[in-house]
């Protein structure tokens, strides 16, 4: 009998000299079904999976022979959202599977050595990469053919005019819920590099919309996210191995165009994303010209990397993009640099960490302290790859928000958007300088590429509030915050744009409800006390807002508490003077929020004020 854990059944021995299936993604592709589907099947209705322990960690296998008697016996209905795209011919699951014939050889080999994972893949040397090349352009030449023979089924093209792909969350097979963020990680890692293939005709979409269909069917994600192919996996670590499971499916009939196992160790990890870009761009190919791999490409990326840095690196990703902790981020990114002085991405995300800590709402650093240390970080990164569109976007967000340096600001943009066309956080930061430089129309068309590629991301629809708001759109911004805050009721960037649309219209009720929940969601953030304090002035509680004034001075003692915010409140109770004196302060602190000064309502009533001309003529403002 096969050897299987304690508790799982039994099944009989396997048949003789018989072909295995390796993996979750050639079971799933044989079987013509998703990862999550068979897996299902697996632990539901018994479909004959066996499992072989390799050290800590396990694999899968099957048997086609076991599994086309499963199949005709249950005959299982497609899952919703599923469709049965493939009738068995003559009781045989049809299969449509690619797998490379160096990972074939090693996943038969057994592993009686007692390692966790069979042996990591050899390096790749020149001769591999042009044999990679070579069968990239024989693909590129086939496959229209092969899609005509296959009854013409050439990919339709997304609304937008692009083939659109989506990145789902790659599962943690580890049975650790501490390695999470390494899934996490890797999927965002994935995502960033598909993205750079070709921009101009492939568009990815980014992390939040990922794992918010993460579990859906493969129909229900085509037909919101307007996408044509979707990329499932799954990964496996044990140590500093690796294992993990891919597959490429085609929305339209449920296709699954490719899978793929990839076994080995961390430092080898950096070669494994550019195989997986590499084999995605091959097979949706005839959708793109020949020539696309690597326009934008992530040239010089392939290297070894250290496998704790590789580790911290993942671990700083994840605290980013969740925005929930920056000082860890910034310290995840820190520890990965010193294991790996010429992690270029490391530098890059440490220059991202830095720049937000320093910047309102995240502001829990002075910008004088926090946004030098983002631009070292940046220009190192980009010492160590000038190709870095992330590094770019950091110097540019640097050049409009601290030193001031508007045409600086928008060379960098242009240069990380031309390299980094799918990434969401350039076209975010693009159409905050295009709010600061007065260009609104503009703001909203960059936030709408943002929102291309993230549709569902809360911080994207809040600053299509936030766009409305300074164009003095207010019922736009409000009924816009209202359907981010139906998506996300916990999201308190929404509700102060909501609060300020109310604001504006002299609906001081409502805006103080908006205010006081966003002080309860954000654990009364400085930022939002001041909003909270500057409409209790407008309404005419005096007391209220002097209430607030002190409750920044005792915030102050601390933590840092921008200047910024004392002159919102000053604004509010009619002393222009004392206000102006805060701004510049805030000036000296070179507080970020003072750009938006010349487009913001709430600066309307010091716009006559020599001072506050002075001012914008310091921050070189019209």
């Amino acid at each position: 009998m096969a050897d299987s854990p304690l508790g799982e059944r039994q099944i009989p021995d396997p048949p003789t000299d018989e072909p295995r299936l390796e993996s979750w993604g050639e079971i799933a592709a044989y079987l013509r079904r998703e990862i999550r589907t068979v897996q299902r099947w697996e632990r539901y209705q018994g479909l004959p999976v066996r499992r072989l322990l390799i050290g800590k960690l396990g694999s899968v296998y099957a048997y086609r022979s076991e599994l086309d008697k499963w199949y005709r016996e249950r005959q299982p209905q497609p899952e919703n959202g599923e469709e049965d795209t493939e009738k068995a011919g003559n009781g045989e699951v049809a299969a449509h599977v690619t797998v490379s014939t160096e990972a074939d050889k090693q996943k038969s080999q057994g592993q009686a050595d007692g390692s966790e994972l069979p042996p990591p893949r050899p390096r790749i040397t020149r001769l591999h990469i042009t044999i990679t090349l070579l069968t990239l352009l024989i693909v590129a030449a086939v496959t229209p053919a092969v899609y005509f023979l296959r009854g013409g089924r050439s990919p339709v093209r997304s609304s937008s005019g692009k083939i659109r792909l989506v990145v789902l969350p790659f599962a943690n097979l580890s049975g650790d819920s501490q390695q999470d963020y390494f899934s996490a990680g890797l999927t965002d890692e994935m995502i960033t590099q598909l993205g750079r293939l070709d921009p101009e005709r492939l568009g990815v979409i980014a992390a939040t919309a990922s794992k918010l269909f993460a579990g859906k069917p493969i129909a229900e994600i085509g037909r919101t996210l307007d996408v044509q192919y979707a990329l499932e996996g799954s990964v496996r670590r044990g140590g500093n191995q690796v294992r993990i499971d891919v597959q490429l499916i085609q929305i339209s009939d449920q296709t699954h165009l490719w899978a793929d196992s990839y076994t080995g160790d961390l430092g080898d990890i950096l070669h494994v994303q550019d195989e997986v870009a590499a084999a995605v761009a091959s097979q949706i190919r005839v959708a793109l010209p020949v020539g696309a791999l690597g326009v934008n490409g992530a040239k010089g990326t392939a290297r070894a990397v250290n496998p704790e840095a590789y580790d911290d690196y993942l671990r700083g990703r994840f605290y980013w993009t969740n925005r929930g902790d920056l000082h860890k981020s910034i310290e995840a990114y820190q520890n990965a640099v010193q294991k790996d002085p010429s992690y270029a991405l490391a530098y890059a995300g440490l220059a991202s960490g830095y720049a937000l800590l320093g910047q309102v709402p995240y502001d829990d650093m002075p910008p004088i302290q926090a946004k030098p240390k983002a631009r070292e970080a940046a220009e190192r990164a980009l010492q160590l790859d000038p190709q870095l569109g992330e590094a770019h976007s950091v110097l540019a967000n640097v050049s409009f928000s601290y030193d001031w340096d508007f045409d600086a600001a928008e060379r960098e943009f242009q240069r990380a958007l031309a390299l980094g066309q799918n990434d969401p956080t350039a076209h975010q930061w693009h159409s905050h300088y295009c709010v600061v430089r007065n260009r609104l129309q503009q703001a909203l068309e960059e936030n709408s590429r943002a929102l291309a590629l993230d549709p569902v991301s809360p911080l994207f629809n809040t600053t299509r509030a936030e766009i409305y708001y300074n164009d003095r759109q207010f019922d736009a911004a409000i009924g816009q915050a209202r359907r981010t805050i139906e998506q996300y009721p916990t999201y308190p960037l929404a509700y102060i744009w909501l609060g300020s649309a109310y604001r504006e219209k002299k609906m001081y009720k409502d805006a103080l409800e908006q205010f006081a929940q966003a002080s309860k969601l954000s654990d009364n953030h400085p930022a939002i006390t001041a909003l909270y304090g500057h409409a209790l002035a407008l309404s005419g509680d005096t007391a209220g807002a002097r209430r607030a004034l002190a409750d920044l001075q005792r915030l102050a003692k601390t933590r840092y508490v921008s200047a910024f915010y004392f002159a919102g409140i000053y604004t509010g109770l009619g002393e222009k003077s004392t206000a102006l004196d805060w701004l510049d302060k805030a000036y000296k602190e070179r507080n970020d929020r003072l750009v938006y000064l010349n487009v913001d309502p709430m600066a309307d009533p010091l716009r006559s004020e020599p001072r506050f001309q002075d001012l914008m003529k310091r921050l070189h403002l019209p």
